[in-house]
């Protein structure tokens, strides 16, 4: 899957090589939810979708990157991660609808030097 990622501000961050990069990686989306004036439920579901993108990762991969972009419709994350290389992405039923249900969309994409993984939150509540 691959996904015209929208253009808008931005901002990566490296993360430490160590146990502590996955609460590295949420505070940081955190933080730029609330300064991008993200409601704090919606803040809470992008942390969430977030979170979840790790857990598609295989045994031996970690997170070394995070970059979120700003757009008029909301945010999207990209998670880079690093390790064995691997054919397809395989993803617990319990993510994909945490994701499915949390994110607009998500998706994977292979660069050269990752697997990225990313989602999409609207910066609103849906209309319902």
């Amino acid at each position: 899957m691959t996904t015209p990622f929208p253009s808008g501000d931005h901002v990566r961050l490296a993360l430490a090589d160590d146990q502590d990069a996955s609460a590295q990686l949420r505070r940081f989306v955190r933080l730029f939810a609330q300064q991008s004036g993200i409601d704090g439920d919606r803040a809470d579901d992008l942390v969430q979708a977030t979170a979840e993108l790790l857990s598609t990762g295989e045994q031996g991969q970690r997170a070394t990157a995070v970059e979120v972009q700003e757009h008029p419709h909301g945010i999207t994350v990209v998670v880079d991660l690093a390790g064995p290389d691997q054919e397809q992405l395989r993803v617990p039923p319990a993510a994909d609808a945490l994701l499915s249900g949390l994110s607009r969309d998500w998706g994977w994409r292979r660069t050269p030097d990752a697997l990225q993984v990313w989602c999409a939150v609207d910066a609103r509540e849906p209309a319902g």
